[in-house]
């Protein structure tokens, strides 16, 4: 529910009709996703056209589509089939280990307690079964499962935002999926900190409890061959698909504890700062809150979050670039408007959000730059210092999140060749969103700081592809890269899929007419695809950044599809593109899949949605 007092958000939607030339005639845009009735996904809209007898048109956004389904299936059949066994194995070997001992020392039964949880979030157990102290655990595993929003952790001596261990995303389509979520995303955020601060919360003492943790915990997995198999086997399969680990390391931990054998704990922690530091072990993705104006003098941000984490979130440049884009490292708002993005912190009007027309821009878009400054989006103190050094990392190596970075910035340069830029620009944001969707557990989010029919479907004789053959061939790289590490089979009959479309867009291009066997071919394609990613496209949404003093989080979400045209003659040919949205939402309702949808049926509710300038349906006055 939203707070009272937000209810009436301005907003009233006008729908963008955009006229598009490209090779080979005239290509117009619908907006009728709106009206009753409509198809709620791409795959249902060329499903209509089958029964219809309308000619596919198949677009660049319907391929990139099909190509995030078959991913984020491959995906999911690796969580269910590897991932969350190997992580239950692994944490309940680790309890066994420890209980094993005839005496445990204080950092031993704290780190029982934080694996009691973990184990029972895996398992769904009412209560942390062989807890060393059964009442702190207990609370932690009711909050970790209440998710409601930031509180202090009796247990972890921290803040933690619990509201982001709510179960969304494609985690809700069964139990054990969820129960994966919740543990792996607890795993992933609680900080086992190097140095204590007022900006955190942390004292000293907590932070050489915490870190004697992190040390026992290190030494554990270092020593017992069986259990670092397993756990670099999560970083072998994790570090390419969702981008590298930017914490400090097990083997940072031991080498250092190596070194400083019987020295204080606050001196290893000293140490492990200054390593961290020296190596770039400290993150340039936030992922937890802090009260930059408790911070002592000489300490930075980053220092106060850098330590070690169970099972780490992910480096994407994309979230590196969004910390950069917002408080404190952009000021205080020069203009007289209200942009998207702003916030009031600590009474004063800042940049609280990124946006995903931001990332559009730093790829190259100038379409993207000019929607931005139109809606003042751009005028803060030290933003374009922030920005210049958000762009710097989207040029960093981070596996297949860079991959995507570059093939956005490809087709955003594309110039005169293909649909204009404003068609592009939607492509990107909607292939993007679907990547954070698939990313959703493992990629650190950043924050701002705190201050059907049975009947015969009739002969179609025309169809059409969108002219974009380069694309499709560096799409086809990318899910031969895929294949190297998902080694499925429909990951291999989609690579071929994807060569047979870039060989007919090629004469697509250049204007060449299509034979029978390929009108055939792209009339059936996307009960092909369907057949491979076993299940049709619906609304999505992924929040992707936390702003803790409004208490509100960036969704990015995909609607219903819109209908484009392609004049085939006397044949008008029917494809689908992307809706996007971004908007902000009370952090206590991260929205989920299903909730998202219900929200896109309630016409009040969508006419009231304030969303950014980058969206589809853009906010208008009247």
């Amino acid at each position: 529910m939203l707070k009272k007092g937000r209810q009436m958000i301005r907003r009233t939607f006008a729908v963008i009709v955009l006229a598009l030339l490209v090779m080979g005639g005239a290509v117009t845009l619908s907006g009728s996703a709106w009206a009753a009735g409509a198809p709620e996904g791409m795959f249902a809209l060329y499903e209509n056209n089958r029964t219809q007898g309308v000619p596919n048109y198949i677009t660049e956004d319907f391929l990139l589509l099909a190509y995030c389904l078959v991913l984020n299936e491959s995906v999911t059949e690796m969580e269910e089939k590897v991932l969350r066994p190997e992580f239950q194995g692994l944490v309940e070997a680790m309890i066994k280990k420890i209980g094993s001992r005839e005496s445990l020392d204080d950092a031993a039964k704290a780190n029982l307690d934080y694996l009691a949880v973990v184990a029972a979030l895996l398992s769904g157990g009412e209560s942390p079964a062989g807890a060393a102290n059964l009442e702190a655990a207990s609370k932690e595993l009711q909050m970790v499962r209440a998710a409601a929003g930031l509180a202090p952790s009796v247990l972890m001596q921290q803040r933690i935002d619990y509201s982001q261990f709510k179960v969304r995303g494609k985690y809700t389509r069964s139990k054990e999926l969820g129960q994966y979520f919740q543990a792996m995303r607890y795993a992933g955020t609680v900080l086992f900190p190097v140095l204590d601060s007022k900006a955190t919360g942390v004292t000293a003492e907590q932070a050489d409890r915490l870190t004697g943790q992190a040390l026992a915990l290190s030494r554990m997995l270092g020593e017992d061959k069986d259990l670092q198999k397993i756990y670099q086997g999560f970083e072998e399969r994790l570090s390419w698909l969702f981008g590298p680990v930017e914490d400090l390391t097990a083997d940072d931990y031991n080498k250092t504890a190596q070194k400083m054998k019987d020295a204080p704990t606050a001196k290893v922690r000293a140490a492990l700062l200054e390593l961290a530091r020296k190596t770039g072990r400290q993150p340039a993705i936030i992922s937890a809150v802090v009260d930059v104006g408790e911070l002592e003098k000489g300490v930075t941000v980053r220092d106060v979050v850098t330590g070690w984490r169970f099972m780490p979130q992910r480096f994407t440049p994309d979230s590196a670039a969004f910390q950069q884009l917002v408080f404190n490292t952009v000021g205080a708002y020069k203009g007289d408007k209200k942009p998207f993005s702003l916030a009031a912190i600590a009474g004063q009007p800042v940049k609280g959000f990124p946006l995903g027309l931001e990332l559009i821009a730093l790829l190259g878009s100038k379409e993207a730059e000019r929607l931005l400054d139109a809606a003042d989006e751009r005028n803060y103190e030290g933003y374009q210092e922030a920005a210049a050094k958000a762009k710097t990392y989207l040029d960093k190596k981070a596996g297949l999140p860079s991959e995507y970075l570059g093939l956005m910035g490809f087709w955003l340069g594309r110039g005169e060749a293909g649909p204009d830029e404003a068609r592009r620009v939607n492509t990107c944001l909607g292939f993007w969103t679907y990547q954070r969707y698939i990313s959703l557990l493992y990629a650190k989010q950043s924050y701002t700081m705190a201050l059907k029919s049975v009947a015969m479907a009739p002969e179609r004789t025309a169809a059409w592809i969108e002219p974009a053959p380069e694309l499709y061939l560096r799409l086809h790289k990318h899910v031969k890269d895929l294949l190297v590490h998902l080694k499925i089979e429909r990951v291999q009959k989609f690579a071929e899929v994807i060569e047979k479309c870039q060989a007919i867009a090629v004469k697509a291009a250049k204007k060449q007419d299509l034979d029978k066997e390929e009108v055939d071919f792209l009339n059936s394609l996307d009960k092909v695809l369907l057949a491979l990613t076993g299940v049709k496209d619906q609304p999505i949404v992924a929040d992707v950044h936390t702003e803790p003093n409004s208490q509100q989080v960036l969704e990015e979400a995909l609607g219903h599809p819109r209908a484009v045209f392609k004049e085939l003659g006397e044949n008008k040919a029917r494809g689908a593109l992307f809706t996007y949205y971004e908007f902000k939402h009370p952090m206590e309702d991260r929205l989920t899949d299903e909730k998202w949808r219900q929200l896109l049926k309630d016409a009040k509710w969508m006419e009231a949605l304030e969303v950014s300038p980058g969206s589809t349906k853009k906010s208008a006055s009247k």
